[in-house]
């Protein structure tokens, strides 16, 4: 691991083939760390935080249009806007959508890895004026909260992983904020033009919301190359690092057994 010269963006390799790498809801960077022992020797994974993530500071307008300049313009000042490959996940899947939809950045493959495109009904409870932050804030910030969350989301789920570990040191102003961006994110279909080679990689175990939305992105692209990850949930990077490492890097995956 490796920061971008005069910058905090991380890099994982050393290659000079470009990989971006997007992250997801209440995420970092950190998200694509268990990919770096399997990055083959020419690929260098680019990890850049959101405003408001990773000790970034927050954007100057909670819209998608400034969280997606303000990462753009990094990108664009280290000529980073042209990766043979994006690697979006999560949320990072529809801010890498938009991003290419509005021509500001450009890639031959994108790979799309539990997306969000339809704001999950559950969580709309969080959205509920004063009452609706303090549930969130009881859920999330608080470790008890964390817990139940975590073993709420382990009954239809094979894989041990704690999916909350990531909430506990995040800042949380800043997720609430993209929690509520989450109720005004575009229409699929508006993507349909869109001309690249596509992946989409989701859990065998994934929430409803995430599965719909990969539905959805594969209706528009019949082109696009569906991925089921066995065992996984909504973390396949963490739950099932070497299987999701071998579809997104293939044969020139590093063998680390």
């Amino acid at each position: 691991m490796r920061f971008l010269e005069g910058t905090s963006v991380t890099v994982y390799g050393d290659g000079d083939v470009q990989y971006l790498g997007l992250h997801g809801w209440g995420a970092d960077h950190r998200a694509f760390k268990p990919l770096e022992p399997y990055l083959p020797d020419n690929i260098g994974l680019v990890c850049p935080d959101f405003p408001g993530c990773g000790g970034v500071p927050p954007p100057n307008e909670w819209s998608i249009s400034s969280i997606i300049e303000g990462t753009v313009d990094l990108l664009k000042e280290r000529s980073l806007d042209n990766p043979s490959v994006i690697i979006g996940s999560c949320l990072g899947s529809v801010f890498a959508l938009e991003m290419l939809y509005r021509g500001v950045i450009t890639t031959q493959r994108l790979v799309i890895i539990d997306p969000l495109i339809f704001f999950p009904m559950y969580l709309r409870v969080f959205l509920l004026g004063k009452f609706g932050e303090g549930a969130y804030r009881a859920s999330m910030e608080t470790g008890v909260g964390r817990i139940m969350a975590n073993m709420i989301s382990q009954l239809n789920r094979s894989s041990n992983v704690n999916l909350t570990a990531d909430l506990k040191d995040i800042d949380h102003d800043s997720a609430y904020r993209y929690l509520k961006l989450m109720t005004d994110l575009p229409n699929p279909k508006r993507y349909a033009d869109l001309e690249f080679d596509v992946d989409i990689i989701y859990g065998e175990e994934t929430f409803r919301f995430a599965r719909k939305s990969s539905k959805a992105l594969k209706a528009i692209w019949h082109h696009a190359r569906e991925h089921q990850v066995p065992k996984a949930s909504h973390l396949p990077i963490v739950e099932q690092t070497a299987y999701t490492a071998e579809l997104l890097f293939g044969d020139h995956i590093v063998n680390t057994e």
